[in-house]
């Protein structure tokens, strides 16, 4: 069995904030045509210009990255999310505050793999039903990067970054994520040690997918996540195609259940639900 389409969900809610500095970009036309799919959330922060930016660019620069032509996936995320951090700094300038999260997901028809590169802290979680069992399981796939993680920790240590109560400190300015595109106060040559405080290098995670256990994929800002658990979601969805929802029903449940949960402070939430068909 192999990997031939995508049944994708996406579902984006304001909640009670002052703006929507959520966005999203899905690639899913390609799959048939040209043989892959992407898939990316971004999560503003500070100035919602930094997410649209990344969400108009990013994927282009994915996908026409000479070492995703050369089939070097993992290469050209990483060229792709450099570049758009520079290319922030030519547009938006050093002296913004702000910056972006950015989760992004690269499928391939008929090859049972993907990749999930991540800055920042929206999640990708894995759906899957282990062989013998009943019960869905939730497999986080991205790497939320915040001060708990202690590679990122001992990184910022060697930077001597200034941490306080798990955020990082800057003058009239803080932020609880390691890794993010833009946040320049944050990076060289603003910070003291020289080295950047928050990375825009992407951890990068190369799935092996199981067709007989694998199902669907989530990917959503931290507005989902902040409210229910990965594993939480993962059993609800489940329930909800067993029941025949389909997967834009599904993702817009979520999305308000989760604001309706966050209240009287709801954050923004942006939900991608993908499901796998397998033949």
């Amino acid at each position: 069995m192999s990997l031939v389409d995508l049944d994708v969900g996406v579902a984006r809610l304001k909640g009670n904030r002052e703006s929507q500095m959520d966005r999203f970009n899905v690639s899913n036309h390609y799959f048939q045509e040209k043989g892959y799919s992407l898939f990316i959330i971004f999560d503003g922060h500070g100035d919602e210009r930094f997410s649209k930016h990344a969400s108009e660019n990013l994927a282009n620069l994915i996908v026409n990255d000479n070492e995703f032509k050369a089939g070097n996936y993992e290469r050209s995320l990483i060229s792709a999310f450099e570049f758009e951090d520079y290319k922030l700094t030519q547009t938006l300038g050093k002296e913004i505050s702000g910056g972006t999260t950015a989760t992004a997901s690269l499928f391939f028809r008929n090859k049972n793999v993907c990749y999930v590169a991540n800055v920042g802290d929206s999640t990708a979680v894995l759906g899957s039903i282990p062989g013998g069992k009943f019960e869905p399981k939730a497999i986080p796939v991205s790497r939320d990067d915040k001060m708990s993680d202690l590679e990122e920790f001992d990184r910022l240590s060697g930077a001597n970054a200034i941490v306080r109560k798990g955020r990082l400190i800057r003058p009239g300015h803080s932020v609880n994520m390691t890794r993010a595109l833009g946040d320049f106060d944050f990076k060289a040559p603003k910070v003291p040690s020289g080295e950047d405080w928050i990375s825009p290098i992407p951890h990068i995670n190369k799935i092996e997918l199981n067709p007989r256990e694998d199902e669907f994929m989530i990917l959503a800002s931290d507005g989902l996540w902040n409210v229910f658990d990965e594993q939480t979601i993962v059993n609800e969805v489940t329930l909800c195609l067993d029941r025949g929802y389909d997967v834009h029903q599904i993702a817009s449940a979520l999305a308000e259940a989760s604001v309706k949960r966050g209240n009287p402070i709801s954050d923004n939430v942006t939900i991608i639900l993908i499901y796998f068909v397998w033949e």
